[in-house]
């Protein structure tokens, strides 16, 4: 597939030497990604909200191959809602948190310390006013991520969780969520999981997202949509005339950089649009999932990094 191609290309070593040392390829980066530092983020976070709009952090860490890594990511997730807190942005904020970062891989030990340290996350968050929403790894991580939630959920009930439309069991799964006042995030799914576990097609997909998202709109949870679809986009709009639904009971999300018109639109009619901002020393392997997922943009980057924008 051309996205494999793509991501193959861009994941070379000459290819990220150069996007590294390159301004131009930085600067077309940061279209998408807030630096690698706070110092970076919380500007684009304060223009946002200016703006309008709420935000959602999330951080891109480094592969996490040992305890102390996992340790070292707890501390920065610990950081980042303290600085949220001091710069007066907490009310419009959300931390985007994935466990893998904290150790999920790891086997039980793994898994044991990265609860105990989401635990510690959420509620120094919920005491600054962040909300949290637990973001979903790949198939093998959706069960022990789900169990974790649960855990978290009833310690801080405003904790949020992600489900992906294109995996077979989210249908199965939303009707064990979608308990009132819960705060569920509704994405099409990153990861290219076999088709025995996942929808492949595109149409698939959509159908799929559709249904989850009939489902969460009929029920009393509070919907996060996080889609750049137009079509998704407008399907919600449509439910959400036809439910009924309260502002406060839904919102959208996007991707920084993706469709900020579109952002900005679903702002100013009134529904609460939140832009999720990511930063953080794993930028370059976040930008080429960029890459792979509108492979057009390859050529805009291949020109950047040869100083030919």
């Amino acid at each position: 597939m051309m996205s494999d191609l793509v991501t193959r290309w861009a994941q070379r070593d000459r290819v990220r030497e150069a996007a590294m040392s390159t301004s131009a390829a930085r600067d077309l980066v940061a279209r998408y990604v807030a630096g690698q530092d706070l110092d970076d983020l919380i500007p684009v976070l304060i223009s946002l909200i200016d703006k309008g709009l709420l935000v959602s952090v999330g951080y891109l860490g480094d592969h996490v191959n040992t305890l102390e890594q996992a340790a070292a990511n707890k501390d920065v997730y610990l950081t980042i809602v303290r600085r949220l807190s001091d710069e007066g942005i907490s009310s419009s904020s959300e931390l985007s948190l994935r466990l893998s970062r904290l150790g999920q891989r790891l086997g039980a030990e793994g898994r044991h310390f990265a609860l105990g340290a989401a635990r510690t996350i959420c509620r120094a968050a919920s005491n600054a006013g962040v909300l949290v929403t637990v973001d979903m790894g790949d198939y093998e991580l959706v069960e022990p991520t789900l169990r974790a939630w649960e855990q978290l959920h009833q310690d801080i009930p405003a904790v949020g969780v992600t489900v992906q439309a294109a995996l077979h069991r989210t249908q199965r799964d939303l009707s064990d969520l979608a308990m009132p006042g819960r705060r569920i995030r509704l994405c099409k799914g990153v990861f290219r999981e076999p088709k025995q576990v996942a929808f492949r097609n595109r149409h698939e997909i959509d159908l799929a997202f559709v249904r989850d998202l009939r489902m969460l709109m009929n029920s009393q949870v509070i919907a996060l949509v996080a889609s750049h679809d137009p079509r998704m986009i407008s399907i919600a709009e449509e439910l959400i005339r036809r439910t009924g639904r309260p502002p406060e009971s839904y919102e959208f999300q996007m991707l920084h950089g993706v469709r900020p018109m579109e952002q900005r639109r679903l702002a100013d009619v009134g529904y609460r649009s939140r832009v999720l901002v990511p930063f953080g020393p794993g930028w370059y392997d976040y930008y080429t999932q960029r890459l792979a997922e509108r492979p057009a943009n390859a050529a805009l980057f291949a020109r950047s990094l040869f100083g030919k924008r």
